[in-house]
């Protein structure tokens, strides 16, 4: 859809978005995760978005850090009849848990901003998790990134919560069916509460 064409329209709502989807009932439990894109878009008019390479940056430094800091606790470990009676013998393993964790979690970040210089649109990928998750109750599984109604859905779901228009719906999709966390599978029971 054109920019021109945009502009001539009325805002869509909520009920429109579940019509795009394929079910009227979506209406309500949309509406009321839309709360959740606009925190972010109004947390973004607060405060500065950094760009994808200074994200990317900083958890490359930390991940750099990490591994060094995994380096020194395995060779600490091989002093632990050093190590005073007073401290905690599990203190080494929780740390040595967390540094792995903190690599995996710095792994999936850097995977997803490859690419340096752009600023994220905070709540796009909010609005792309619920529009895929609302699909996935009508439809049986999430679309494809790729998937021109998807994108449609995303882009009046967006411009109803608040967000200004935009075409760019291939990325925040894709990343949205990748994501495996518990915010999704929040979103996914909230979806199937309301459409009940």
């Amino acid at each position: 859809m054109l920019a021109e064409d945009r502009s001539s329209m009325t805002k869509p709502t909520f009920a429109d978005v579940a019509k795009l989807i394929g079910d009227p009932q979506l209406a309500e439990p949309l509406a009321r995760l839309a709360s959740e894109v606009r925190y972010e878009l109004n947390k973004a008019s607060v405060v500065p978005q950094p760009l994808a390479a200074e994200i990317r940056n900083n958890f490359q430094r930390l991940r750099t850090a990490t591994r060094r800091f995994e380096m020194a606790l395995n060779q600490v470990s091989s002093h632990l009849l050093e190590v005073p009676p007073a401290a905690d013998p599990n203190t080494l393993s929780l740390a040595k848990d967390a540094a792995s964790k903190v690599l995996v979690m710095c792994d999936k970040a850097l995977a997803m901003h490859r690419k340096p210089g752009n600023r994220r649109e905070p709540g796009k990928l909010t609005c792309a998790l619920i529009v895929i998750e609302a699909w996935a109750s009508v439809k049986g599984e999430p679309p494809s990134h790729n998937n021109a109604d998807a994108q449609e859905a995303s882009e009046a779901y967006w411009v109803a919560c608040g967000g200004e228009p935009s075409d760019k719906w291939q990325w925040p999709l894709k990343l949205a069916r990748a994501d495996r966390s518990a915010r999704r599978r929040v979103v996914r029971d909230k979806i199937r509460q309301g459409a009940e």
